[in-house]
C-alpha cells in the first residue's frame, strides 16, 4: 500500500484561485459566443418548409412566402446599414461577416401578430443558414425589430 502526501502552501492556493478565475473567465467568454454563433449561422433551412418551421419555433405564424429575392450585403456599411445591423445584433445576429456576399431575402406575412394585420417578416439566408431578419410594418408610424421570438416583444 502506498501513501501519498501533499503539502498545501500559499503558492498552491494562489495557483488554484488563479486557475479557477481563468476557468470562470473562459466560460463567460465562450457562452455568449456560442449563443451568438447559434443565432447567426447554425440553423439550417434548406427548404421553404424548413423556413416556416424555424419561424414557427420563434412563435410567428408565417403565411406562405410573399417574395424571395437575392440581395447583396454591401462591402462597407453606410449609416442606414449600420442601423439595420444594430437591429440584427440586438437579436443575436451580425451581418458584418457577410459583407460583400449575395444572400436570399424571403418576405413573409405574419398572421398572428397581436393587434396588427399588416406585419411582414424578412428572413435572410446564406448557404441555407439563417443569418438575420426583421419584423416590421410598412406603415409610416410602424415598427421594425430584429428576428427575435414573438413572445419577447409583447
Amino acid at each position: 500500500m502506498n501513501i501519498y502526501t501533499f503539502k498545501l502552501t500559499k503558492k498552491h492556493i494562489v495557483a488554484l484561485i488563479l486557475a479557477a478565475a481563468a476557468l470562470v473567465a473562459l466560460l463567460i467568454l465562450l457562452v455568449p459566443g456560442r449563443q451568438a454563433e447559434a443565432a447567426s449561422g447554425t440553423v439550417k433551412v434548406k427548404t421553404p418548409a424548413d423556413q416556416l418551421q424555424f419561424l414557427s419555433g420563434l412563435g410567428y405564424q408565417a403565411e406562405p412566402c410573399e417574395e424571395t429575392k437575392t440581395v447583396l450585403i454591401p462591402k462597407t456599411f453606410d449609416k442606414v446599414y449600420e442601423t439595420y445591423n444594430g437591429l440584427q445584433k440586438d437579436a443575436g445576429y451580425d451581418l458584418l461577416p457577410y459583407a460583400g456576399k449575395k444572400v436570399e431575402l424571403t418576405t413573409y406575412r405574419v398572421g398572428n401578430y397581436p393587434g396588427d394585420d399588416e406585419v411582414l417578416l424578412d428572413l435572410l439566408v446564406y448557404k441555407h443558414k439563417v443569418i438575420g431578419g426583421a419584423v416590421y410594418t410598412a406603415a409610416v408610424d410602424g415598427f421594425m425589430y430584429g428576428l427575435v421570438p414573438l413572445d419577447s416583444v409583447k
